[in-house]
């Protein structure tokens, strides 16, 4: 497992090759073993494929315009103001995989462009997608993440790469409507789910990490 945590990347360009359906279903039933606070297992997940995967891809699309006409997002994704060093961190993040892309800053419309790409599962033949039930608290959301990196890891071992989308939120109404989710649940993230296609630029991007003594806080005797 140790190789999956150093080998795992979010994958934004795949290969539209199917996956098979029994391996993703493994992999998600072996990632319920995902330990949570009081064992309450606060996860709702749906995988889509095949024709369903492109019944959402066709209805996102058609609301891909420019200006954007987003949902409301359910939960905030980022505190307001985002301050440094995560504010750093996000920025440098964004402008490394719009510059693969060549996509130039001034180009709005072509930064909207990409981003609508998170909506189409950057052409992904699976796609997981995440949800909590709405009263749940902060103890549950970092369950949810807990299970999230449960998955990603088991599809990294399994040769199968992924890339987490909270980006799905902004669509969060499409995406409920089109997998029939009941209304009590709200949706964290999509998970794109395939093989990385090994041609395209903006996979060639990996993210930093920060340096582990900004973030580690050893006490010594």
């Amino acid at each position: 497992m140790s190789n999956a945590v150093a080998s795992r990347r979010s994958i934004r360009a795949f290969l539209p090759e199917p996956i098979d359906q029994s391996l993703l279903e493994t992999v998600l039933r072996k990632a319920l073993r995902a330990p949570s606070n009081s064992n309450i297992q606060p996860w709702h997940v749906w995988l889509v494929t095949g024709a369903r995967l492109e019944a959402l891809r066709d209805a996102t699309r058609a609301r891909s315009v420019v200006p954007p006409a987003f949902d409301e997002r359910p939960f905030p994704v980022y505190p307001e103001p985002l301050e440094d060093p995560y504010a750093a961190r996000r920025f440098h993040c964004g402008e490394r995989q719009y510059a693969a892309m060549d996509i130039a800053r001034e180009d709005h419309d072509g930064r909207l462009r990409y981003v609508y790409n998170n909506h189409q599962a950057f052409g992904a033949p699976a796609a997981m997608f995440l949800f909590i039930d709405k009263a749940a608290g902060p103890s549950q959301w970092a369950d949810l993440g807990i299970y999230l990196q449960t998955v990603m890891l088991l599809l990294t071992e399994a040769g199968l790469d992924s890339c987490a989308q909270i980006s799905w939120s902004v669509f969060h109404s499409t995406v409920r409507a089109q997998l029939g989710v009941p209304d009590h649940l709200t949706l964290y993230c999509g998970l794109s789910i395939g093989r990385a296609d090994p041609h395209a630029p903006v996979n060639t991007v990996i993210a930093d990490r920060a340096d582990p003594e900004e973030i580690l806080h050893i006490l010594k005797d």
